[in-house]
């Protein structure tokens, strides 16, 4: 009994007609990652707390001035979202979270800041 050398149906030239031009290459395209798929992480902090992250190169914690100022570069770049990551300082930190109560607090502050200066974001 001699070994098969072709195995199943599969053809020996594989057809690429899908993949010969670029416009139809775009058309049949699974996956699409466009501005409006992005949403930028910004870290705000009180202006104490505020500078890098030795844990994150390139990334800062920012004050709420330098948060609006950002926020309005987002908006500028068709960004439309941003996910705010406070730093709360540990004499505001609590067992039952009292501060994220606070509409005084970091992040109540820092949104009403935001979306007075850039109101698409």
């Amino acid at each position: 009994m001699q070994t098969p050398t072709h195995y199943g149906s599969f053809p020996d030239t594989r057809l690429r007609r899908l993949r010969g031009a670029d416009w139809l290459r775009r058309i049949v395209a699974q996956h699409h990652l466009r501005v409006d798929d992005v949403i930028w992480p910004l870290f705000v902090a009180e202006k104490e707390q505020a500078g890098p992250i030795a844990t994150m190169p390139d990334v800062s914690r920012l004050t709420i001035d330098e948060l609006v100022i950002a926020a309005k570069e987002a908006q500028a770049l068709g960004i439309p979202a941003i996910a705010l990551f406070p730093c709360t300082p540990a004499d505001r930190k609590s067992d039952d979270g009292k501060e994220a109560l606070n509409p005084d607090n970091l992040v109540c502050r820092a949104i009403k800041a935001i979306k007075a200066a850039a109101p698409d974001i």
